[in-house]
């Protein structure tokens, strides 16, 4: 059985995007073709423009908490209406052009999309060791999915939560007690992994779970303006690190 400090684990919980897969890999260079696309077809705006605003309609999009909320289901949405706030914010309204640069975006993204190095490896470690694994991403149905099929995660877990499928997303408290009463397990005797401060670890807590904070860019404290967690958690900077603290890392 694993145990994570002193408490013999029941289940545990992983964060599908930007945890197991590097959903962030290529994002710089899908950008920079997104600007240099926009720009060509504006005609009079150089790319190094479009950029700056590209940036700042995107954090005007995901900063609004419903937008964020159902924004994530349809992905491709997202990214049009994001792409065509940036050619308002031109004084163009250019909708056809913004969805064709949408599709380019998404394009881009989706080749890009790999696991992080060493983390099937983890899983498959994981997988010989813990009395339950757990799936639990937000996100559409379909785009979940798809992922989950293209890198032949399902056969790691013997519960996947999808946001899409259920109705309810994380930090949402039913999101883990689903995939915890599928596998007969309780929270106390549960860890829940990702890279997500709110969804996953605040969430986690207050659903009663232990939580890890994978963080990356080795922030260690807690993104501004998000309240204290309710209680400890631990902090790692990746999903491979996770499995070598539960005592499942690789050869040395």
């Amino acid at each position: 059985m694993l145990h994570w400090r002193t408490t013999p684990l029941e289940a545990l919980l992983l964060d599908l995007d930007d945890t197991i897969l590097d959903a962030s890999a290529g994002l710089d260079a899908a950008w920079s073709a997104v600007a240099h696309a926009l720009a060509g077809a504006l005609g009079d705006v150089e790319p190094a423009a479009v950029a700056t605003q590209l940036r700042a309609s995107s954090e005007w999009y995901w900063s609004d908490d419903e937008r964020h909320r159902t924004g994530r289901l349809d992905m491709r949405a997202s990214r049009r209406a994001v792409l065509r706030h940036v050619c308002e914010s031109f004084g163009r309204a250019s909708f056809a052009v913004a969805d064709d640069v949408a599709e380019l975006y998404t394009r881009l993204r989706e080749e890009s999309l790999a696991p992080f190095d060493g983390a099937l490896d983890a899983l498959a470690r994981l997988r010989e060791k813990a009395p339950a694994l757990g799936l639990v991403t937000n996100g559409a149905a379909d785009a979940q999915r798809a992922k989950i099929e293209r890198f032949g995660l399902a056969r790691f877990f013997d519960v996947i939560v999808v946001e899409g499928e259920v109705g309810f997303g994380k930090p949402d408290a039913r999101s883990f007690a689903r995939a915890l009463a599928a596998v007969g397990a309780s929270p106390a005797r549960a860890l829940m992994a990702g890279d997500n401060y709110e969804c996953d670890v605040l969430g986690a807590l207050g659903a009663g779970l232990h939580a890890v904070w994978i963080d990356r860019e080795r922030r260690a404290a807690p993104p501004p303006g998000r309240p204290a967690p309710p209680r400890a958690h631990a902090t790692l900077a990746s999903f491979v690190e996770l499995a070598e603290e539960l005592g499942v890392g690789g050869a040395k």
